[in-house]
């Protein structure tokens, strides 16, 4: 009887492939340039563009079997997808950020013209009750005329930017200090009452204090008029 031959069953097997570092790294790159992709992001695609078209072309022309060719490929889809989006993007937030602005600060000033409108009623009580005298200072209205909580809101300046609003309210929330309440955004401008017939609708009872950056401030007349006016500490 003859026997076959023992074949080496090891000798069939095919070596596993070697997995391509470069194709590893370009999807890592990738991965986290598309992530940052506004913490320039773009940086690291590019390197993550390199890594794997270099691991494509070593895995198309090694003489063993190399694997990697789908972290190649997620890398480089990566890495294309956050160049072209970056200038996209930094056109996009160059347009967003002037309209931000600008929305933001008109509703600054419809709040502040509020504000003005809502102190004037409160001083305008008061004087009904104390013979036509308003009062000398904000803290005679608490109470009985505008709550405590109201008062402060009223009396806070607004002039900040979006940008500066969001980092104050950000540290409100976040830090654990009292930080002291601001200077008024209000002055109760001092006049003789009951105003003459010839000067009504022409004696400011309250003006706003803003810094010199800010162009406007309102006031609010003797017969209630709300508006705006060139800001004095701007001359």
């Amino acid at each position: 009887m003859i026997r076959a031959p023992k074949v080496n069953s090891s000798s069939s097997v095919p070596p596993s492939p070697r997995l391509s570092k470069l194709a590893v790294v370009s999807l890592l790159l990738g991965v986290f340039g598309f992530g940052t992709i506004l913490l320039l992001g773009i940086v690291p695609a590019v390197f993550a563009l390199i890594c794997g078209h270099v691991a494509l072309i070593k895995i198309k022309h090694s003489q063993r079997p190399m694997g990697g060719k789908l972290a190649a490929y997620v890398g480089l889809l990566s890495g294309y997808a956050t160049v072209l989006l970056t200038p996209l993007l930094a056109i996009a937030i160059a347009v967003a950020i002037p309209l931000i602005n600008n929305a933001h600060q008109q509703s600054q000033e419809r709040n502040r013209l509020d504000h003005a409108s809502e102190l004037f009623r409160a001083c305008e009580n008061f004087a009904r009750d104390r013979n036509d005298r308003y009062p000398k200072s904000w803290d005679q209205l608490e109470g009985r005329y505008v709550s405590a909580s109201d008062l402060k809101r009223l009396l806070k300046p607004q002039h900040a930017t979006f940008w500066e609003t969001a980092e104050e309210f950000a540290e409100e929330i976040l830090s654990d200090e009292k930080k002291p309440d601001p200077d008024p955004a209000f002055l109760l401008v001092p006049h003789d009452r009951p105003v003459l017939r010839e000067l009504e609708g022409s004696v400011i009872v309250i003006r706003e204090v803003a810094p010199a950056s800010v162009e406007r401030v309102v006031v609010s007349y003797d017969n209630g008029q709300t508006t705006m006016i060139a800001n004095p500490n701007r001359q």
